[in-house]
């Protein structure tokens, strides 16, 4: 049986799938933060599966407050770890990491400071759940929508 081909994508069709704009997508790209994994003979950059994830990536991250700048990093990081397809490089080594060891501990500590505060927002959020649930969502679920208890009554 002959092997599986990857996927491969032009960036209109990523800007299809991924919902991002083109515009942006080549900006991406020219930022360094998406590369492709193929080009054809005629020099028409390709790129595979794993760029959508690396798209949603950059996404996400933009919006827990990260700058594009240490969004570069985070990429330079995870291209020095996957291959091209997103496969996890077996027996990488440090000195293929393009980052110094400040810039890492730089990233170490701004992840830790995002992850404390989405803890923060999800304990938030879970009370506010539990509230809504407590005063409002059996009755709801009862009574299908009627009012609940605490809404001032109707």
């Amino acid at each position: 049986m002959a092997p599986t081909l990857p996927s491969l994508y032009t960036l209109s069709d990523l800007a299809r799938k991924s919902g991002v704009s083109r515009r942006i997508l080549q900006h991406y790209a020219k930022l360094g933060l998406l590369e492709p994994g193929a080009l054809t003979q005629g020099g028409r950059k390709l790129y595979t599966e794993f760029a959508l994830y690396l798209i949603q990536d950059i996404q996400d991250l933009n919006q827990l407050g990260f700058t594009l700048e240490e969004i570069g990093k985070i990429m330079a990081l995870k291209k020095a770890i996957f291959h091209p397809d997103g496969t996890y490089r077996e027996g990488w080594r440090r000195e293929e990491i393009p980052l110094s060891d400040e810039e890492l501990l730089a990233m170490w500590a701004k992840t830790g400071e995002v992850l404390a505060s989405i803890e923060r927002q999800e304990r938030m959020i879970r009370r506010f759940h539990r509230f809504l649930t407590k005063h409002f969502a059996p009755k709801e679920a009862e009574d299908g929508l009627q009012p609940g208890p605490g809404n001032g009554g109707a």
